[in-house]
Protein backbone atom coordinates (compact mmCIF):
# COMPACT_ATOMS: atom_id res chain seq x y z
CA UNK A 1 0.00 0.00 0.00
CA UNK A 2 1.68 3.53 -1.12
CA UNK A 3 0.69 6.05 0.93
CA UNK A 4 2.11 9.66 0.99
CA UNK A 5 1.67 13.16 1.77
CA UNK A 6 -0.04 14.68 -1.45
CA UNK A 7 0.04 18.00 -2.74
CA UNK A 8 -3.37 19.23 -3.01
CA UNK A 9 -2.42 21.49 -5.84
CA UNK A 10 -1.48 18.12 -7.85
CA UNK A 11 -4.90 16.59 -7.15
CA UNK A 12 -6.96 16.73 -10.28
CA UNK A 13 -10.79 16.59 -9.41
CA UNK A 14 -12.86 15.19 -12.26
CA UNK A 15 -16.72 15.66 -11.58
CA UNK A 16 -16.91 12.00 -13.22
CA UNK A 17 -15.45 10.71 -10.36
CA UNK A 18 -17.32 12.05 -7.87
CA UNK A 19 -20.70 10.66 -7.70
CA UNK A 20 -22.36 13.07 -5.22
CA UNK A 21 -25.08 15.82 -6.26
CA UNK A 22 -23.42 18.26 -3.59
CA UNK A 23 -21.10 18.52 -0.66
CA UNK A 24 -22.20 18.27 2.80
CA UNK A 25 -21.24 21.24 4.31
CA UNK A 26 -22.05 19.52 8.12
CA UNK A 27 -19.56 16.03 6.75
CA UNK A 28 -17.08 18.78 5.80
CA UNK A 29 -16.74 20.44 9.00
CA UNK A 30 -17.04 17.10 11.37
CA UNK A 31 -14.26 16.00 9.38
CA UNK A 32 -12.23 19.01 9.90
CA UNK A 33 -12.71 18.68 13.50
CA UNK A 34 -11.65 14.98 13.59
CA UNK A 35 -8.77 15.82 10.79
CA UNK A 36 -5.81 13.27 12.88
CA UNK A 37 -7.89 10.50 12.92
CA UNK A 38 -9.18 10.51 9.40
CA UNK A 39 -8.13 7.80 6.74
CA UNK A 40 -5.85 8.70 3.89
CA UNK A 41 -8.06 9.66 0.72
CA UNK A 42 -7.62 7.26 -2.14
CA UNK A 43 -5.78 8.91 -5.23
CA UNK A 44 -5.53 6.92 -8.83
CA UNK A 45 -1.97 7.26 -11.17
CA UNK A 46 -4.00 7.59 -14.06
CA UNK A 47 -1.23 8.91 -16.82
CA UNK A 48 0.49 10.97 -14.51
CA UNK A 49 -2.53 12.82 -13.42
CA UNK A 50 -3.53 11.75 -9.67
CA UNK A 51 -7.13 11.44 -9.50
CA UNK A 52 -9.07 11.79 -6.53
CA UNK A 53 -11.23 8.68 -6.34
CA UNK A 54 -12.45 8.67 -2.80
CA UNK A 55 -12.45 11.61 0.29
CA UNK A 56 -13.89 14.64 -1.81
CA UNK A 57 -15.37 15.67 1.93
CA UNK A 58 -11.80 15.03 3.31
CA UNK A 59 -10.21 16.99 0.34
CA UNK A 60 -13.01 19.87 1.39
CA UNK A 61 -11.78 19.73 4.93
CA UNK A 62 -8.58 20.12 4.25
CA UNK A 63 -8.99 23.30 2.23
CA UNK A 64 -11.06 24.28 5.15
CA UNK A 65 -7.75 24.37 7.53
CA UNK A 66 -5.85 25.65 5.34
CA UNK A 67 -3.36 22.37 4.88
CA UNK A 68 -1.08 22.59 1.44
CA UNK A 69 -0.85 18.52 1.66
CA UNK A 70 -2.91 15.45 2.33
CA UNK A 71 -2.36 11.65 2.97
CA UNK A 72 -3.08 9.93 0.49
CA UNK A 73 -3.35 6.18 -0.61
CA UNK A 74 -1.88 6.37 -4.45
CA UNK A 75 -2.77 3.43 -6.47
CA UNK A 76 -1.63 3.05 -10.04
CA UNK A 77 -4.58 1.96 -12.59
CA UNK A 78 -7.10 3.39 -15.47
CA UNK A 79 -9.82 6.06 -15.38
CA UNK A 80 -12.62 3.52 -15.94
CA UNK A 81 -10.41 1.14 -12.50
CA UNK A 82 -11.14 4.54 -10.65
CA UNK A 83 -14.73 4.65 -11.67
CA UNK A 84 -15.22 1.41 -11.13
CA UNK A 85 -13.54 1.54 -7.81
CA UNK A 86 -15.80 4.79 -7.15
CA UNK A 87 -19.16 3.60 -7.55
CA UNK A 88 -18.90 0.58 -4.84
CA UNK A 89 -16.62 2.82 -2.45
CA UNK A 90 -19.06 4.89 -0.22
CA UNK A 91 -21.18 1.91 0.38
CA UNK A 92 -19.88 0.99 4.17
CA UNK A 93 -18.23 4.21 5.06
CA UNK A 94 -18.41 8.36 5.04
CA UNK A 95 -21.44 9.57 4.29
CA UNK A 96 -24.37 7.29 2.82
CA UNK A 97 -25.07 7.85 -0.67
CA UNK A 98 -28.90 9.69 -1.07
CA UNK A 99 -31.27 7.66 -3.72
CA UNK A 100 -30.00 9.49 -6.31
CA UNK A 101 -26.79 9.46 -5.93
CA UNK A 102 -27.15 5.34 -5.00
CA UNK A 103 -28.80 5.25 -8.82
CA UNK A 104 -26.04 7.04 -10.43
CA UNK A 105 -23.42 4.41 -8.32
CA UNK A 106 -25.54 1.58 -10.38
CA UNK A 107 -25.50 3.41 -13.20
CA UNK A 108 -22.05 3.36 -13.46
CA UNK A 109 -21.54 -0.47 -12.77
CA UNK A 110 -23.53 -1.40 -14.89
CA UNK A 111 -21.79 0.54 -18.07
CA UNK A 112 -18.74 -1.48 -16.75
CA UNK A 113 -19.80 -4.62 -15.96
CA UNK A 114 -22.96 -4.95 -18.11
CA UNK A 115 -22.51 -8.37 -18.22
CA UNK A 116 -22.61 -8.84 -14.65
CA UNK A 117 -25.60 -10.46 -13.19
CA UNK A 118 -28.64 -8.30 -11.41
CA UNK A 119 -27.83 -10.51 -8.39
CA UNK A 120 -24.22 -9.72 -8.58
CA UNK A 121 -24.49 -5.80 -9.13
CA UNK A 122 -27.03 -5.82 -6.45
CA UNK A 123 -25.01 -7.53 -4.03
CA UNK A 124 -22.23 -5.36 -5.16
CA UNK A 125 -23.79 -2.14 -4.23
CA UNK A 126 -25.66 -2.98 -1.47
CA UNK A 127 -29.39 -2.40 -3.74
CA UNK A 128 -32.33 -4.19 -4.48
CA UNK A 129 -32.49 -6.69 -7.49
CA UNK A 130 -35.43 -4.84 -8.94
CA UNK A 131 -33.38 -1.89 -8.55
CA UNK A 132 -30.82 -3.08 -10.79
CA UNK A 133 -33.28 -4.84 -12.94
CA UNK A 134 -35.47 -1.38 -13.67
CA UNK A 135 -31.87 0.76 -14.49
CA UNK A 136 -30.77 -1.86 -16.37
CA UNK A 137 -33.65 -1.91 -18.53
CA UNK A 138 -33.47 2.46 -19.31
CA UNK A 139 -29.75 1.55 -20.18
CA UNK A 140 -30.24 -1.27 -23.09
CA UNK A 141 -33.71 0.84 -24.05
CA UNK A 142 -31.41 3.84 -24.59
CA UNK A 143 -28.81 1.85 -25.69
CA UNK A 144 -25.86 2.91 -23.53
CA UNK A 145 -25.54 -0.69 -22.89
CA UNK A 146 -25.45 -4.24 -24.63
CA UNK A 147 -28.31 -7.09 -24.25
CA UNK A 148 -25.74 -9.69 -23.45
CA UNK A 149 -27.40 -12.82 -24.30
CA UNK A 150 -25.64 -13.91 -21.05
CA UNK A 151 -24.53 -13.10 -17.54
CA UNK A 152 -21.86 -13.30 -14.88
CA UNK A 153 -23.13 -14.73 -11.74
CA UNK A 154 -21.19 -14.05 -8.47
CA UNK A 155 -19.98 -17.53 -9.03
CA UNK A 156 -18.00 -16.26 -11.97
CA UNK A 157 -19.96 -18.85 -13.92
CA UNK A 158 -22.35 -17.52 -17.30
CA UNK A 159 -25.77 -17.79 -17.42
CA UNK A 160 -28.38 -17.67 -19.89
CA UNK A 161 -30.89 -14.48 -19.26
CA UNK A 162 -33.68 -17.11 -19.53
CA UNK A 163 -33.34 -17.00 -15.82
CA UNK A 164 -30.26 -16.91 -13.38
CA UNK A 165 -30.36 -20.39 -11.72
CA UNK A 166 -31.23 -20.46 -7.79
CA UNK A 167 -29.12 -21.87 -5.48
CA UNK A 168 -29.59 -25.54 -5.30
CA UNK A 169 -29.54 -25.51 -1.82
CA UNK A 170 -31.67 -22.14 -1.18
CA UNK A 171 -35.51 -23.84 -0.42
CA UNK A 172 -33.94 -27.43 0.14
CA UNK A 173 -35.05 -28.49 3.86
CA UNK A 174 -32.37 -29.29 6.21
CA UNK A 175 -31.00 -32.92 7.35
CA UNK A 176 -32.89 -32.35 10.43
CA UNK A 177 -36.42 -30.98 9.17
CA UNK A 178 -36.51 -33.75 6.51
CA UNK A 179 -36.33 -36.41 9.21
CA UNK A 180 -39.30 -34.35 10.61
CA UNK A 181 -37.67 -32.45 12.97
CA UNK A 182 -38.01 -28.68 13.71
CA UNK A 183 -35.92 -25.96 11.90
CA UNK A 184 -33.54 -24.36 14.10
CA UNK A 185 -34.20 -20.93 16.03
CA UNK A 186 -32.08 -19.08 13.89
CA UNK A 187 -33.68 -20.35 10.61
CA UNK A 188 -37.20 -20.11 11.98
CA UNK A 189 -36.23 -16.36 13.15
CA UNK A 190 -35.28 -16.03 9.36
CA UNK A 191 -38.10 -17.82 7.68
CA UNK A 192 -40.93 -15.31 9.83
CA UNK A 193 -39.15 -12.20 8.33
CA UNK A 194 -41.57 -10.84 5.69
CA UNK A 195 -40.17 -10.49 2.11
CA UNK A 196 -40.91 -6.61 2.01
CA UNK A 197 -39.30 -4.07 0.42
CA UNK A 198 -36.49 -2.43 2.12
CA UNK A 199 -36.68 1.14 2.78
CA UNK A 200 -33.81 2.30 0.95
CA UNK A 201 -35.18 0.39 -1.90
CA UNK A 202 -36.87 2.36 -4.54
CA UNK A 203 -39.89 -0.12 -5.67
CA UNK A 204 -42.62 0.27 -3.14
CA UNK A 205 -43.29 -3.01 -1.46
CA UNK A 206 -46.62 -4.74 -3.44
CA UNK A 207 -49.76 -4.74 -1.18
CA UNK A 208 -50.47 -8.23 0.49
CA UNK A 209 -53.96 -9.53 -0.80
CA UNK A 210 -56.66 -10.70 1.43
CA UNK A 211 -55.24 -14.38 0.79
CA UNK A 212 -52.21 -12.95 2.56
CA UNK A 213 -52.90 -10.48 5.16
CA UNK A 214 -52.77 -12.65 8.22
CA UNK A 215 -50.53 -11.46 10.84
CA UNK A 216 -46.67 -13.25 10.99
CA UNK A 217 -45.21 -13.05 14.42
CA UNK A 218 -41.58 -12.27 14.64
CA UNK A 219 -40.56 -14.41 18.20
CA UNK A 220 -43.39 -13.43 19.75
CA UNK A 221 -44.62 -10.60 18.37
CA UNK A 222 -46.10 -9.14 15.29
CA UNK A 223 -43.29 -9.25 12.41
CA UNK A 224 -41.86 -5.35 12.70
CA UNK A 225 -41.52 -5.41 8.82
CA UNK A 226 -45.45 -6.01 8.88
CA UNK A 227 -45.67 -2.46 10.52
CA UNK A 228 -43.31 -0.91 8.72
CA UNK A 229 -45.07 -1.58 5.43
CA UNK A 230 -48.83 0.24 6.75
CA UNK A 231 -49.51 3.26 4.75
CA UNK A 232 -47.61 6.79 6.66
CA UNK A 233 -49.39 8.11 9.03
CA UNK A 234 -51.91 10.95 7.34
CA UNK A 235 -51.54 14.05 9.31
CA UNK A 236 -52.97 16.83 7.97
CA UNK A 237 -51.13 20.50 8.07
CA UNK A 238 -49.06 19.28 11.73
CA UNK A 239 -46.99 21.99 13.68
CA UNK A 240 -43.78 20.90 14.18
CA UNK A 241 -44.28 19.55 17.73
CA UNK A 242 -46.83 17.23 16.05
CA UNK A 243 -44.63 16.37 13.53
CA UNK A 244 -41.23 15.80 15.73
CA UNK A 245 -43.72 13.81 17.94
CA UNK A 246 -44.86 11.36 14.76
CA UNK A 247 -41.01 10.82 13.78
CA UNK A 248 -39.86 10.25 17.54
CA UNK A 249 -42.27 7.75 18.23
CA UNK A 250 -41.40 6.00 15.02
CA UNK A 251 -38.22 5.97 15.74
CA UNK A 252 -38.51 4.39 19.00
CA UNK A 253 -40.45 1.60 17.17
CA UNK A 254 -37.17 1.00 15.19
CA UNK A 255 -35.44 0.64 18.28
CA UNK A 256 -37.88 -1.43 19.79
CA UNK A 257 -37.69 -4.19 17.02
CA UNK A 258 -33.79 -4.47 17.66
CA UNK A 259 -34.73 -5.39 21.21
CA UNK A 260 -37.54 -7.86 20.19
CA UNK A 261 -36.72 -11.28 21.23
CA UNK A 262 -34.46 -13.32 18.49
CA UNK A 263 -33.69 -10.44 16.78
CA UNK A 264 -30.00 -10.58 17.47
CA UNK A 265 -29.32 -13.53 16.27
CA UNK A 266 -31.36 -13.01 13.36
CA UNK A 267 -29.13 -10.13 12.54
CA UNK A 268 -26.05 -12.09 13.08
CA UNK A 269 -27.18 -14.18 9.76
CA UNK A 270 -27.80 -11.19 7.81
CA UNK A 271 -25.66 -10.39 4.88
CA UNK A 272 -22.84 -7.61 5.31
CA UNK A 273 -24.50 -5.54 3.01
CA UNK A 274 -27.98 -5.33 5.11
CA UNK A 275 -26.11 -4.92 8.08
CA UNK A 276 -23.65 -2.16 6.15
CA UNK A 277 -26.91 -0.52 5.05
CA UNK A 278 -28.39 -0.14 8.37
CA UNK A 279 -25.49 0.97 10.09
CA UNK A 280 -25.38 3.66 7.38
CA UNK A 281 -28.87 4.62 7.77
CA UNK A 282 -28.38 4.78 11.82
CA UNK A 283 -25.26 7.06 11.31
CA UNK A 284 -26.87 9.12 8.94
CA UNK A 285 -29.65 9.60 11.05
CA UNK A 286 -27.46 9.97 13.98
CA UNK A 287 -25.49 12.71 12.36
CA UNK A 288 -28.72 14.95 10.82
CA UNK A 289 -29.88 14.72 14.63
CA UNK A 290 -26.32 16.51 16.13
CA UNK A 291 -26.94 19.08 13.17
CA UNK A 292 -30.55 19.93 14.37
CA UNK A 293 -29.17 19.67 18.21
CA UNK A 294 -25.99 22.25 16.93
CA UNK A 295 -28.71 24.80 14.90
Amino acid sequence: MDIRNVALDDLVLDPNLNLRDRLDDFTVERYAEAWDRLPPITVYDVDERWLLADGFHRHAAAIMLGKRTIPAEVRPGTFNEALDYVSSVNLFHGLPLSRTERRRAVEVKLKLHHDWSDRRTAEELGVSRELVAKIRKQLIDGHQIPNNPGRVGADGKLYTTAGLPKDPNENRPRDNESAGASPEPSERGRRNMSAATAPWDDEPPVAAGPAVAEEVHFAGGVDPRIVAMQPPIDVEAPSIDELLDVMAKQIVDVVGWTQAEGFVDNYRSASSNSRGVFHAAVIKLAARADQLRRA
